[in-house]
């Protein structure tokens, strides 16, 4: 017997018409005609209603050979099935790598330029301190436009300003406090700088030259600003370790450090009076 033979003979037995179990089956009568003609064989889908209607199962609905041509259709639906949602997966997963990847080379290139201006901010800071002692030292006359950016000479500067930039220490503390800031670390740099301008200012207000001796003599002002730089150093390391978020002023660890700034400066300057005395 055929499977529409099988099909014909449980719709029969089921007292359905043809028109009733298509209408049951969700296809066209026609269809329901050619099963049981043998003109076509339902689907795997088609089967599995069939025999729902009919209360049976699909093994008995089919011959041996047809049941193992319909698991073998089944499978290979299955297989299909799996090929596709593996291939969706990789796909989306190249899709997340590759937006992962661009993120990345976004922030990379924000950190950048972060770096970048940070730094750039930190020399153009000691720039301008450099101008403004240009500025307040008076005779512009004497000196051609070049010659007031180049010449090093110490006796043009007040005392400490021209002993920094003529043993070239200026220079060096710039390169110090802003190269570091190209490579993230612009809480080192904002120390050093802070450290520099604390120790040029204090090193001439509280340096001393009483005697008013020549150059080299008399003034303790290089060791204010030597003991404040390095200090501000180890500052900036331990700034560095504190990893303060952003904003920085709003930081607690921030204003902490701050206050510990200060106090290290204030023993500075009475350590350094109290020697010279």
């Amino acid at each position: 017997m055929t499977l529409g033979e099988r099909i014909k003979e449980h719709r029969k037995g089921n007292g359905l018409s043809q028109e009733k179990l298509a209408e049951l089956a969700g296809v066209s009568r026609q269809a329901v005609t050619k099963w049981e003609n043998g003109q076509s064989s339902p689907s795997t889908e088609n089967l599995f209603r069939l025999a729902e209607i009919f209360g049976t199962t699909v093994d008995l609905l089919l011959k041996p050979e047809e049941k193992q041509n319909t698991d073998i259709e089944g499978i290979s639906n299955t297989k299909q099935k799996n090929i596709e949602e593996e291939q969706n997966t990789k796909q989306e997963n190249i899709k997340g790598e590759q937006n992962a990847e661009q993120k990345k080379s976004a922030r990379l290139l924000a950190r950048g330029k972060h770096n970048l201006l940070s730094a750039l901010l930190v020399a153009a800071g000691f720039l301008l301190i450099y101008l403004a002692e240009i500025i307040l030292a008076g005779d512009f006359s004497s000196y051609p436009i070049i010659g007031l950016l180049t010449d090093t000479s110490p006796n043009r500067f007040p005392y400490l300003f021209g002993w920094l930039v003529h043993q070239r220490l200026f220079w060096i503390a710039l390169l110090i406090s802003a190269l570091p800031a190209l490579f993230g670390k612009s809480c080192f740099s904002l120390s050093t700088f802070a450290g520099f301008c604390a120790g040029l200012l204090f090193g001439e207000l509280f340096g001393g030259n009483p005697a008013g001796a020549a150059y080299g003599h008399g003034h303790y002002g290089w060791a204010v600003w030597g003991s404040t730089f390095l200090f501000s150093i180890v500052m900036g390391i331990i700034l560095e370790k504190l990893g303060v978020e952003r904003p920085v002023l709003r930081s607690r660890k921030f204003r902490i450090w701050c206050a510990f700034f200060l106090i290290g400066i204030i023993a500075i300057l009475l350590f350094v009076r109290l020697s010279i005395q």
